[in-house]
């Protein structure tokens, strides 16, 4: 599992939607050229096996988020995402008006991120680093090789993230829809259909009948991830 696949397929497919209508639409090879960045960035802070991003997700998981998990995953790091910060080493991720929690109090650097979509830079001091403006300076490609050799850590949970149940090597077909944050369980199948070329909508705090709307008027919802209010 790489960026192979998703690199090659045209049309968006992460489709993030968030508050006051903000909007951005993710071909296939915009998502792999942002990895690649990522993959850049974090390789000037040691990206390896020792590497850990820990990703508390307070407003739900963000396209940019989503792309540092890709960053980090595929060249061999590891990810955590949880309420309270691992107990080893590590390097945080936040949007912006997060970065003094106390969850990432401890952390060896503070990435944060100015959420709007088209936001070219986060205002924060020199004490933190800005993803927005920092990320752009990398190249589309990287010269790792990448591949399915991090560790994803969900909640306590470690995530077998590169399982599968399908043998069928096709595109991954329909729409996978998911409010806020993918459950544990649901990382897999999240990862997999978005890097096999299938396409994602991201949403944050949107009701129901809201992202049900949202999704229908984008294609065949084959799925839904997240918390869902009953």
């Amino acid at each position: 599992m790489d960026l192979s696949v998703i690199a090659r397929t045209g049309g968006p497919v992460l489709i993030w939607r968030g508050p006051d209508f903000d909007r951005l639409d993710l071909t296939g090879p915009v998502v792999s050229n942002w990895v690649n960045k990522g993959v850049g960035l974090f390789s000037d802070y040691d990206l390896g096996p020792d590497f850990t991003l820990f990703a508390p997700l307070p407003e739900g998981l963000h396209w940019r988020e989503l792309v540092a998990v890709l960053s980090v995953l595929l060249a061999g790091g590891r990810v955590v995402i949880a309420h309270e910060a691992p107990d080893e080493d590590f390097m945080a991720l936040v949007p912006f008006g997060h970065e003094d929690d106390d969850q990432v109090a401890d952390a060896d650097e503070v990435f944060v991120f100015n959420p709007p979509a088209l936001a070219l830079s986060t205002p924060v001091d020199a004490d933190f680093i800005d993803v927005n403006s920092a990320i752009r300076a990398y190249p589309d490609v990287t010269a790792r090789r990448l591949g399915a050799s991090g560790i994803l850590e969900v909640d306590d949970q470690v995530i077998d993230w590169t399982s599968s149940e399908s043998t069928d090597a096709a595109r991954p077909q329909g729409l996978l829809a998911s409010n806020s944050t993918p459950l544990p369980g649901e990382w897999p199948r999240f990862l997999q259909h978005l890097l096999g070329g299938g396409e994602v909508l991201l949403t944050s705090r949107f009701d129901d009948a809201r992202i049900t709307d949202l999704a229908a008027g984008l294609g065949v919802v084959h799925g839904t991830l997240g918390t869902w209010t009953k």
